[in-house]
């Protein structure tokens, strides 16, 4: 790690992690630059903070490894000191820096991230062991990184054996616009009032001519015009004389 990390260190890992993030955007199985789901449960939320939270995480370590992985590989003075002093040669520079690189580059890939945490948590053990018994030194900065290589191998470890994990988010349902009722008027046919027909009137079978039938028998009809049986117009109340 850099001895006295300054203002232009902080400066330049800005930078890099918001290259990296960029970068991260556009890779699949990231939650980075995604919209939020109107219709996301109370669980998925949840769990979509969380990975916000990992993924920032990701970032930040990817861009301090690719800065210190960098740092052996270009042979900084202070790097060159520190691998002096542990006695074992310089070729331990190289292939740490190489693995911090590598290790940076495969934290930037979401389906990778866990694995990557994995191999470079194993550097910070070794970094942690040499510092307390070579050095003799606390191991600040092999701690903190270590620290944040597990909690980033626990938490995609627990991702993927969540059986749910990816339903989490409920289907987002569109609502339909509702078509407006329309109700076609319909037309009242007028009333047709068919005449009424009167019996058949009894026949004198002695003279074949219509028989008058008797005075009780005949069936009034009373109409709107006054019309009686025999077709004579009469007034309104006044019986027709048969």
């Amino acid at each position: 790690m850099f001895n006295e990390p300054g203002f232009l260190h902080a400066l330049l890992l800005a930078l890099v992690v918001s290259a990296l993030y960029a970068l991260r955007k556009r890779l699949p199985g990231t939650q980075l630059g995604h919209r939020r789901d109107q219709f996301e449960s109370p669980p998925a939320q949840r769990r979509r903070r969380q990975l916000i939270a990992l993924e920032c995480m990701e970032l930040a370590l990817a861009g301090v490894f690719f800065l210190v992985g960098g740092a052996k590989l270009i042979g900084r003075h202070d790097m060159v000191e520190l691998f002096r002093s542990i006695g074992v040669g310089q070729w331990l520079r190289y292939v740490t820096g190489v693995l911090e690189v590598v290790g940076a580059a495969f934290m930037v890939i979401p389906l990778a991230s866990g694995a990557s945490a994995v191999a470079l948590g194993t550097v910070m053990i070794s970094a942690t062991l040499i510092e307390l018994f070579v050095l003799r030194r606390p191991p600040i900065a092999a701690m903190a990184c270590l620290s944040a290589h597990t909690y980033v191998a626990w938490s995609r470890l627990l991702h993927r054996a969540a059986p749910g994990a990816r339903a989490l988010t409920s289907p987002a349902i569109e609502p339909t616009p509702a078509e407006p009722t329309t109700i076609e008027p319909t037309k009242m046919e007028p009333t047709t009032m068919e005449p009424t027909t009167t019996e058949q009137m009894p026949v004198d079978p002695a003279t074949m001519e219509p028989a008058d039938p008797p005075t009780e028998a005949r069936v009034w009809i009373a109409t709107a015009d006054g019309i009686g049986p025999s077709g004579n117009r009469v007034p309104p109340g006044v019986p027709e004389t048969p």
